[in-house]
């Protein structure tokens, strides 16, 4: 029975754990060393297929020298076989046949000269062993004037025969057959062979090698890839590959994972900001309404002063309603943006409508608003979107525009990458944006001034809230200002008509 091997008595290490693994099943082992590792991977088929082309061209390599050696053999037979032919005489049109007019050598059973006439009678034989009928069919080719090489398998193994004619000024007066063993062509193959069968896997094990440690070299930066992702954390965005090398394909991977690293830490931190953001933005009005009910339960008060309170306490909540209602629009918007409804609206009809909702707001400021639009102004998309749009927009142009200031509204068409798109800009003469704040203005609770947007009543999120809903449609909303001068919000929208018009 077979014993496993152990290391002590006492319970095994790890490392005896795992070699104890390896050696109850091996081929698991393997395969689930090649399945992890892609080092082992691209070792083994490099491996595989370096086995492929060994075993190509070293079959190819013993059947060229094979074919080599055959080629010069036959060139050395049909020499001697020509000497041969030159030592026969003729008497009479006969052939005239001397003791040692053949001799080649020390004759054995490794050779053979067979004469015939022509007539095909067989005359001289040196070599009676050999089977006649094999010998003998080649004959009437070589009678009829044609030299053939083919090989038998001689009594003291394989032998290569030559018959060719023997002529007698034009007339063929017989034939001779020439044999001679090929031993030493075996020898040869045989001893190529041996060579092949050591060189090939020596030659195999020391690429199998190489292959090893290159791939382990060009792998080297994905394992630091690795390491890197796993010390990232949602807290921890700071690790970066830095990979000094050439731009190949590992190069452009690290630089690839160095962007990801960056584009997800800003997420993280624009998530944590958002989420920061929000907590103050319900606590704020949550804080006061509690506070403002703790002090008017702490005695009894007047109907007035309950009025009072209950006031305060519904334009907090109001407030509330508002940040909740549009924290939920962007998480809808973001979790699965839900498809605009297609049905033609004409802004031409749309837009002096939110005007007019927005008037009283801006004769308390002593603001003007002034429009211009014409006739017909077709798009297509979701109304009430796009009047949430609209009245953030405005909504956000009257509370920084200054007292006795003014709005403007003006519309228009062009055509950008061949499609024609409506433009409603609304001018203010507020305060302006600093170029520093103008790329961050749509970004979710961004304010410029946090304390007069609060004291005002904005949430931070008017401005984003537009800019999902013009996306949504097809279209976007540019911004420039001018510090001191004033901003002005560009809604692009497609054309949902191809008149002169829009």
């Amino acid at each position: 029975m077979k014993q496993r091997i152990r290391f002590g008595s006492a319970p095994a290490t790890a490392a005896g754990r795992i070699f104890d693994r390896i050696l109850s099943n091996p081929l698991a082992w393997a395969r689930t060393l090649l399945v992890r590792s892609i080092r082992w991977q691209i070792t083994g088929w490099y491996t595989l297929l370096l086995a492929g082309m060994m075993v190509l061209f070293s079959a190819g390599t013993y059947v060229a020298v094979y074919r080599l050696l055959i080629e010069n053999f036959d060139e050395s037979l049909a020499s001697q076989a020509n000497l041969l032919v030159n030592t026969i005489g003729f008497e009479n049109g006969e052939l005239m046949i001397t003791n040692d007019s053949l001799r080649i050598g020390r004759v054995n059973n490794e050779h053979l000269i067979r004469v015939y006439r022509a007539d095909g009678t067989l005359i001289y034989n040196d070599n009676s062993i050999e089977q006649a009928n094999a010998l003998a069919a080649s004959v009437p080719l070589a009678l009829a004037g044609e030299r053939q090489h083919f090989a038998i398998e001689g009594r003291e193994g394989p032998m290569r025969v030559l018959t060719v004619p023997i002529f007698d000024g034009t007339r063929t007066a017989g034939a001779l057959q020439l044999g001679l063993s090929l031993e030493d062509v075996g020898d040869t193959m045989r001893a190529l062979l041996k060579a092949l069968l050591i060189l090939a896997p020596g030659v195999l094990l020391l690429a199998s090698g190489g292959g090893f440690f290159l791939a382990s070299r060009a792998l080297g930066p994905i394992n630091r890839i690795t390491r890197a992702a796993q010390q990232i954390s949602a807290e921890n965005f700071s690790r970066r590959l830095d990979l000094r090398g050439p731009n190949d394909e590992i190069g452009r991977l690290a630089h690839t994972f160095d962007a990801m690293i960056t584009r997800l830490q800003l997420a993280f931190e624009q998530q944590r900001r958002f989420t920061a953001d929000a907590s103050h933005e319900l606590r704020s009005p949550i804080t006061a309404i509690i506070g403002q009910i703790d002090v008017a339960v702490e005695r009894t008060r007047d109907a007035e002063s309950y009025q009072a309170t209950l006031l305060s306490v519904r334009e907090q909540a109001q407030r509330l309603a508002r940040l909740t209602n549009d924290l939920l629009y962007l998480a809808r918007s973001d979790a699965q943006p839900k498809p605009v409804l297609k049905e033609p609206i004409d802004l031409g009809q749309l837009l002096p409508a939110i005007v007019a909702q927005l008037e009283p707001l801006a004769e308390a400021r002593n603001q003007t608003l002034q429009i211009q639009l014409p006739p017909t102004l077709l798009t297509h998309g979701n109304e009430d979107d796009l009047i949430r749009l609209f009245l953030n927009l405005l909504d956000n142009a009257i509370r920084y525009t200054p007292i006795g200031g003014s709005i403007a509204i003006e519309t228009g068409t062009h055509t950008t990458n061949n499609q024609p798109t409506i433009h409603v800009a609304i001018r203010d003469t507020g305060p302006g944006i600093a170029p520093e704040h103008l790329p961050h203005i749509f970004e979710r609770f961004f304010r410029v001034d946090r304390g007069r947007t609060r004291a005002q009543g904005g949430t931070g999120l008017g401005l984003s809230i537009a800019q999902t809903i013009a996306q949504a449609h097809g279209g976007q909303i540019q911004a420039t200002s001018t510090l001191g001068q004033g901003s002005t919000f560009t809604v692009t929208l497609p054309c949902g008509s191809i008149q002169t018009l829009c």
